[in-house]
């Protein structure tokens, strides 16, 4: 909730510079975004891919390639009069698109884990070292297409036990030492803000949650320099960028205050 009020502040002072008058609107959830900018009700919208695909289409296999999922559904929403402004695609978390999929998170330098980088990275030590926990909330532990489906397509036991834990408890946990890794989504302030580093999801297991502008078809064609305006927003932001801004967030900063350092670093672009 907190970062796509984030973010449409983010785009309320990108769409200023551009002389373009807007007010970011909160709504309960994913799905009051869509109802309110099917309806007109909301010109421009932030839509997170895994859930459209599965709230919207109906769909229960989110694919995990970002770019996959934003064609479906840009495909399926032209029709409707809605145009995804995709981002641009790179590799790893300091590259463009944010991705706030699940993640597993480990500590940073110096712990004697920050070499890890991948999640088969982590798969082998955790074949090397029996006596490793994760932490990992409850539901995900014991479903069978949970933590028993990733630790199988990792090449690891799938009955390996797992201490219980929600994301902030996870990100708890990686830090006082109880796990080598905890279970969070890939922008968590809290984990950024503690030092953590989220692990890449090699195999590809995770399903795609990417945060994209959605805007009615109508508005962007009579709006000059709209799609300009927030071209820094899509073909910039990373994972990395808005996670760090999350923690921001999480340290006690306001939203205001993030929302304009995140839009300056955007405008200036990659360095």
């Amino acid at each position: 909730e907190g970062e796509a009020q984030l973010l449409a502040r983010t785009i309320v002072l990108l769409l200023e510079d551009a002389g373009i008058v807007a007010e970011a609107v909160v709504l309960a959830d994913g799905r009051s975004v869509r109802q309110a900018i099917e309806f007109g009700d909301v010109e421009l919208a932030v839509a997170y891919s895994g859930e459209e695909w599965l709230t919207w289409l109906g769909r229960a296999d989110p694919p995990a390639d970002p770019a996959a999922g934003l064609e479906v559904l840009a495909e399926a929403d032209r029709a409707r009069g809605l145009t995804w402004l995709v981002p641009a695609f790179g590799a790893g978390v300091e590259e463009p698109p944010v991705n706030a999929t699940f993640a597993f998170f480990v500590a940073g330098p110096p712990g004697i884990d920050a070499d890890l980088r991948t999640l088969s990275d982590l798969s082998l030590r955790l074949s090397e070292r029996p006596e490793l926990s994760l932490c990992v909330d409850t539901e995900f532990g014991r479903r069978p297409d949970g933590l028993a489906a990733l630790l199988s397509a990792y090449s690891v036991r799938r009955d390996r036990p797992f201490l219980a834990a929600d994301p902030a408890d996870a990100v708890l946990g990686v830090l006082a030492g109880d796990c080598i890794a905890g279970l969070s989504h890939a922008t968590d302030g809290l984990a950024w803000r503690s030092g953590l580093k989220p692990l890449v999801d090699d195999l590809r297991f995770f399903p795609a949650f990417v945060p994209a502008p959605v805007v009615r078809s109508t508005v962007l064609s009579e709006t000059p320099g709209l799609e300009a305006a927030l071209r820094p927003l899509v073909e910039g932001l990373s994972t990395g960028m808005l996670g760090r801004a999350n923690g921001a967030v999480r340290g006690g900063a306001s939203l205001d205050v993030v929302a304009a350092d995140l839009a300056a670093r955007l405008r200036t672009g990659p360095r």
